[in-house]
């Protein structure tokens, strides 16, 4: 997921954005690959809910040093930002949770075209259902069988790993995905496929 992170970076800064959101950033990841591949001048913000996941993204820049990211907590259905504030949004794999099975979508996804710049790009990794019929079958085996009793292990939390792998195996297509942007008025420009569809990238652009 590393790798694919880079990519999504990568396509961002493309467009030399100069003011970049990283939704649901989590502990940063994305945030950082960001900031260590823009130019000093580009200013990235990464919001995410979660106070000790944002916690522990702040500490990861004290120790890279990274003076053009800031974070936000708050929720993405309260934005505390400025119509039209950024050139680009990028989200890796938290699309899933403002969208699916969400009383709150419509609301989410307001709030993300209305902080986008016009002509502006919003970047979406997140996992998919792969194409090919066997290896969808072995992909839902590995959520059922291996990715819950695994991350219980790990973490103590079943119910977080038991709703992951049914999100990602129920998750939307990338043409539902794409009827959900034209909705709000975004529409995908690039889509790019990760090990056989397990992961998608998709790139929707504000007119």
């Amino acid at each position: 997921d590393q790798l694919w992170r880079k990519q999504t970076a990568r396509q961002c800064l493309r467009h030399n954005p100069a003011v970049v959101l990283d939704l649901c950033c989590g502990t940063g990841d994305l945030t950082i690959m960001l900031a260590k591949k823009s130019k000093k001048e580009t200013s990235i913000t990464g919001y995410d809910f979660n106070a000790n996941m944002l916690e522990r993204a702040r500490q990861k820049i004290k120790k890279k040093q990274h003076g053009n990211i800031s974070y936000i907590q708050g929720e993405v259905s309260q934005m505390p930002f400025a119509d039209e504030s950024f050139d680009c949004i990028t989200i890796g794999f938290g699309f899933r949770n403002l969208t699916y099975e969400n009383p709150e979508r419509d609301v989410h996804m307001a709030q993300i075209c209305r902080v986008l710049k016009k002509e502006g790009r919003f970047f979406i990794l997140e996992s998919g259902i792969p194409e090919n019929r066997l290896i969808r079958f072995f992909f839902r085996l590995y959520l059922k069988l291996l990715l819950i009793p695994v991350g219980y292990l790990l973490s103590g939390d079943s119910q977080a790993y038991t709703y992951l792998a049914r999100s990602a195996s129920g998750f939307f297509s990338t043409d539902e995905i794409g009827r959900m942007l034209s909705a709000k008025g975004l529409s995908i420009v690039k889509r790019k496929s990760f090990f056989f569809g397990a992961a998608n990238l998709i790139v929707a652009r504000k007119p």
